[in-house]
């Protein structure tokens, strides 16, 4: 998997880091999470009534508070990003502006036969006392039509939902 943007590794002087250096330590515990479990070590990162969305795609969510953030990523990517070939932080662009970090990257899933989909996606992440409090995943526009259009083709057992369906 190729990764533009590398953690920086476990720090014990976190408050002396850059919230671009505290955004990818966040990133590379995310991506261990995703590799390995231990989806809770992303809990020092988030404050815990953080808000989450996910804009610009047929599967579009808000999750609010912690528990609901950690459950909401291990539920898509098990369901989605696992069953493909993922790659993430292609051409990144990041930038920092007052308690907010923006990131924008294009993403790529393959499986399979199916042709490769990728998209462009802003993470912006906004900070309050050196831990996320709301970060917002928007999606390139126009791209939900042809993410549906792909899913419907290629997607058989694929679910990107953050939630269950209620």
């Amino acid at each position: 998997m190729h990764r533009v943007l590398e953690p920086t590794g476990p720090t014990e002087k976190r408050e002396n880091m850059s919230l671009i250096e505290k955004f990818v330590e966040q990133r590379g515990v995310f991506e261990e999470a995703y590799e390995k479990g231990g989806w809770d070590n992303l809990r020092p990162y988030f404050t815990p009534d953080v808000s989450y969305e996910v804009m610009n795609m047929s599967f579009h969510c808000q999750l609010n508070g912690i528990d609901e953030l950690i459950f909401g990523l291990k539920w898509s990517t098990d369901r989605f990003d696992k069953l493909c070939t993922r790659t993430v932080g292609l051409n990144s662009f990041v930038a920092e502006e007052n308690n907010t970090v923006l990131v924008h990257a294009d993403i790529r899933f393959s499986r399979g036969d199916a042709p490769v989909f990728e998209t462009g996606l802003w993470e912006i992440a906004t900070y309050r006392d050196g831990m996320i409090e709301r970060m917002i995943d928007v999606y390139d526009a126009g791209e939900a039509a042809r993410f549906d259009d792909w899913m419907t083709k290629w997607g058989v057992g694929l679910d990107p939902r953050y939630l269950p369906a209620k």
